[in-house]
């Protein structure tokens, strides 16, 4: 699997970025764990595991445990995640999407469908409930979706509509994976129209 460019030199940067973890603040260094678990926690294979306050069942990091330790166990969070990040660069550790089994007498059609019926609101509740997202994250993609809401609640062409939302689309190449497939559907809406 090959990594779009851009995408790992954000990795690459991140990797230095938490190399220099040890030089920030406590409120700064969980400012840094939520970034980076928000970025890369459904890229990286198992990326929970070993990480203080990681839940039993491996899906999440429990922040409000989190927060009452010390910044001595966010930093080892951060170490953590570096060494994750640095065998991740070279797909070591990559989710790997399941390959289907084709031979030669099997014809295979491939369809993606992307639920486009949901709900503005109901995108905006499941922002609201990411555990990664820090306030201003969550103040920041609430605001991005009523910008997609106006947009397509527009008169406007599509071909128009769809001018007005690639700032949007440029600003979610930079959000988690968590946050584009929340969105992604938002933006099919206008297709719809």
């Amino acid at each position: 699997m090959d990594i779009p460019k851009g995408f790992y030199e954000m990795v690459c940067g991140d990797i230095d970025r938490l190399a220099n973890a040890e030089k920030l603040e406590s409120e700064k260094l969980l400012e840094l764990h939520r970034e980076i678990d928000g970025r890369y926690q459904a890229c990286v294979n198992k990326w929970y595991d070993g990480l203080w306050c990681s839940t039993n069942d491996g899906n999440h990091i429990a922040y409000g445990h989190l927060i009452k330790y010390s910044s001595r166990q966010i930093l080892a969070n951060l170490k953590m995640m570096k060494a994750k990040l640095e065998t991740y660069k070279y797909q070591m550790n990559a989710v790997q999407l399941p390959k289907p089994e084709v031979s030669n007498s099997q014809v295979v059609n491939v369809t993606n469908s992307v639920n486009v019926n949901v709900t503005f609101e109901q995108v905006r509740k499941e922002v609201e409930e990411m555990t990664s997202l820090t306030n201003k994250d969550t103040e920041e993609i609430l605001e991005k979706i009523s910008e997609i809401e106006e947009v397509v609640k527009s008169k406007d062409s599509k071909k128009s509509k769809w001018e007005k939302v690639k700032p949007v689309l440029a600003w979610m190449a930079d959000k988690s994976c968590d946050v584009g497939i929340a969105l992604l559907p938002l933006l099919l809406k206008i297709g719809q129209q």
